[in-house]
């Protein structure tokens, strides 16, 4: 059964000032109620706002495409962005951002209680991680944040720059495949 994020978080989506909750560009997460594996990105896109879905637009394809690869199925898991409203511009989300919205996902990954949670690319690899270091640094280990095992990796998007980076995301989904029993 899937999660309504709009129904379930109704306390902690209140708690958002109105100056950073616009709902046409607000984008909740998707997929079942008890994943195994939730994927954290940074917020959503035009695509995405949309579509009403995260991760829809040519980096969820990538996504999609490498997650087939590994054998796990998109409706399996559930996805999600760090920030839930797509900012102004297509800009990087703001700390004051990234500070209101902290409170959602948290209750996500907690309602959810996946086995692996998989921050992608740098912005939510460092809140999720609690790191301040480059994606290229974090990624490769696991860590481990309040009880949940953490897998950061790239973002679908960074193949776009770099084609080496394909590779070490893939590597990353094959070790999240193998941690959730796929």
């Amino acid at each position: 059964m899937p999660l309504d994020i709009r129904e379930r978080f109704e306390a902690e989506l209140a708690e958002i000032p109105d100056d950073l909750f616009d709902r046409e560009r607000f984008v909740g997460g998707v997929g079942p109620a008890d994943a195994d594996v939730v994927f954290v990105g940074e917020a959503p896109g035009a695509n995405e706002v949309e579509q009403g879905e995260p991760f829809v637009g040519n980096a969820g394809r990538v996504l999609d495409s490498l997650l087939e690869d590994v054998g796990i199925e998109r409706k399996q898991v559930y996805i999600t962005n760090l920030v839930k409203v797509r900012p102004p511009e297509n800009r990087d989300p703001t700390s004051d951002e990234i500070e209101a919205w902290r409170p959602v996902l948290w209750a996500e990954i907690e309602a959810i209680d996946p086995a692996v949670v998989v921050p992608l690319g740098a912005f939510a690899s460092r809140e999720v991680v609690e790191r301040d270091a480059p994606i290229s640094d974090l990624r490769g280990e696991t860590y481990e944040r309040d009880g949940y095992v953490v897998v950061p990796t790239y973002h679908p998007a960074a193949t776009f720059y770099d084609d080496s980076v394909k590779a070490g995301l893939q590597e990353d989904l094959e070790r999240v495949a193998e941690m959730a029993g796929r």
